[in-house]
């Protein structure tokens, strides 16, 4: 029997530890508030991971397994009582340790909070070092391992190439860090055990590809590989998870061709990547969004705190219809996954191209994405592309989008429209997304130098649908007709895609993780 520290009069009864839980994992589950555990990718960026994991096994308290008690520490400077246990992600035995290790603290605050403890005591702090795509891979390792992740503040401790995750949270993009220096490691540590407590959005991307000759493409040392399913089927239908940014475009070939070359340096995938660019630029044609794309729909969200009428009633539809439509597209069995979300199509914009080709049966009032952009781009972050920052913010009016088949006084109206939504602001935690494009890829390059060079399309919730053009059956040989897509920080080339579908991930924490924030 023990005082709670909430109400010292009211005494609450401590469940007692398995007599199997080893001597770490009682302590970590005893000093939940002042614990860090870290799950590092040793082969990151520079390899600041091995560097982690070295102190780890050097500076270890001996009476404890793999922990590190920095109040502890024989040393000159004096420490606020931190303590971190580190596990090595591609060891497969270490990293099963560490999350049986998180599995039971989660458990201890689960019960810490049945006890009315305060948030730090309901929270493990859980670190993973490496680049932007192993922090959503790990949450759901975690998921996968039976772990109720609504227990878990994550942190991204910045080990990889970009790392726009972590300077978007108000962390640096990369650590410094030297061999055999603890205090080096402790100032890291330390600005992730005192950080806030916040939320970042998650987003469900779901890809369907023609049933005959869809396939996704990666690039890899060994060649072009179709991602396949675990029985050794060309997927047809890709669904995942992504927090930073989804895009279609310029900068997904260059991250393409990246991925072969790609090395175990930080500086040296940098100069690999801006090489890869420049190469495109002036020596590879890059197909314009308007030649792939139909439209990009949106679709009013149930609960969408802008809460705008729709640009034109006349396209309203009711769920439906919407979904009876989407299944006729894609060739799927019927599904309603637009049913809990939306209700009609809130915008619908078509691209240049397709009003062209449609334009003496279009008699109706639309928007139309204008301009011969290389790139559109679905962001939820403020970063992008190794440290641009605010790409959204510093737009201002630049839109992407005009009205057709309007009279003077309506093209006023929708305008104005279209410039109160590209005036709010973006934020990673507001459940919505930013799209915007880039005309070419001297504005994509140049955009971190000169800012505001993107065009503003869409500002809101979804989900958003894009609906390809049909496109010439693929040839190794064809260069002209080829998709490529960026999935935070991984590229693909997307050859007969139908429908691109992007809404919250509800399944995940409601749409939202719980995230360390430094200072923003």
């Amino acid at each position: 029997m023990e005082q709670n520290p909430i109400n010292q009069n009211v005494p609450v009864i401590i469940q007692p530890i398995q007599d199997n839980i080893d001597l770490t994992t009682k302590y970590i589950m005893e000093q939940i508030d002042k614990s860090l555990i870290l799950f590092c990718n040793p082969i990151s960026g520079n390899q600041e991971g091995k560097i982690f994991l070295d102190l780890g096994r050097h500076y270890i308290t001996k009476e404890h397994y793999k922990l590190i008690d920095f109040q502890y520490l024989v040393t000159q400077k004096v420490y606020e009582p931190i303590k971190v246990i580190i596990f090595e992600i591609i060891n497969k035995e270490d990293n099963a340790k560490g999350k049986l290790l998180l599995k039971y603290c989660v458990e201890r605050c689960k019960l810490n909070k049945k006890m009315g403890l305060a948030e730090n005591f309901c929270k493990m702090r859980t670190l993973i070092g490496g680049g932007d795509g192993t922090v959503l891979s790990m949450v759901e390792e975690f998921i996968d391992f039976g772990i109720d992740i609504n227990y878990c503040e994550f942190g991204h401790v910045p080990l990889g190439t970009g790392n726009d995750l972590a300077n978007s949270l108000g962390f640096s993009d990369h650590v410094d860090i030297s061999e055999n220096n603890i205090d080096e490691l402790y100032l890291i540590l330390l600005r992730y055990y005192k950080a806030k407590f916040g939320k970042i959005d998650v987003w469900r991307m779901e890809l369907e590809l023609d049933l005959i000759e869809g396939e996704i493409l990666t690039n890899t040392k060994n060649g072009k590989i179709p991602l396949k399913d675990s029985n050794g089927n060309i997927i047809k239908r890709y669904i995942r998870t992504f927090i930073n940014y989804l895009s279609l475009g310029y900068d997904a070939r260059i991250g393409y061709n990246f991925d072969a070359k790609r090395s175990k340096s930080r500086n040296k995938n940098k100069c690999i990547y801006v090489y890869e660019g420049m190469k495109k630029i002036f020596c590879k044609k890059t197909l314009s969004v308007q030649n792939f794309i139909d439209s990009f729909t949106v679709y009013d969200s149930l609960d969408n705190s802008i809460n705008q009428e729709s640009f034109f009633s006349d396209k309203d539809t009711d769920v439906n219809n919407t979904n009876h439509q989407l299944n006729q597209i894609s060739g799927a069995p019927s599904v309603n996954y637009l049913a809990q979300d939306a209700h009609k199509i809130k915008y619908k914009f078509i691209s240049k191209n397709t009003f062209n080709i449609k334009r003496n049966q279009l008699k109706s009032k639309c928007l139309v994405i204008e301009g011969n952009p290389c790139s559109i781009i679905f962001q939820n972050i403020i970063n992008y592309m190794s440290g641009v920052r605010d790409m959204w913010g510093y737009g201002k009016d630049r839109l992407a989008v005009g009205v057709e088949n309007g009279n003077n006084e309506e093209n006023i109206k929708y305008t104005e429209k279209l410039k109160y939504m590209a005036s709010l602001k973006q934020r990673f935690d507001d459940k919505m997304l930013e799209v915007f494009t880039f005309d070419n890829g001297f504005e994509t390059g140049f955009e971190k130098v000169y800012r505001g060079l993107a065009k503003k399309l869409y500002h809101g919730r979804g989900p958003m649908e894009v609906k390809f053009s049909d496109t010439p059956k693929y040839t190794k040989g064809d260069t002209d007709h080829r998709i490529y897509m960026n999935v935070d920080g991984e590229y693909f080339h997307i050859v007969k895609p139908i429908l691109l579908r992007i809404q919250l991930n509800r399944d995940l924490c409601d749409g939202q993780l719980s995230f360390l924030i430094g200072n923003i």
